[in-house]
């Protein structure tokens, strides 16, 4: 199966209304979050992440599920 790519535009309709997953692009992967906080990851864990001020860093992103790459 082929690597899905995501623009910008099309990443923000997984937003997580309805019954839409959650995605977010964190280092040029994109992650689907839709289930974090089942996982024990909370926001401000992701948010951490996401602005490089995580120390958990790997350990939390190798609990998400890799949905595919964000496109230059």
């Amino acid at each position: 199966m082929a690597e899905k790519k995501f623009t910008r535009d099309e990443l923000a309709k997984y937003n997580g209304d309805g019954e839409r997953p959650h995605y977010m692009a964190i280092d040029g992967l994109v992650y689907d979050i839709t289930d974090a906080p089942k996982k024990g990851i909370s926001i401000k864990k992701l948010m951490e992440v996401v602005f490089g001020r995580s120390k958990e860093k790997d350990e939390i992103l190798k609990k998400l599920t890799v949905v595919g790459k964000l496109a230059d």
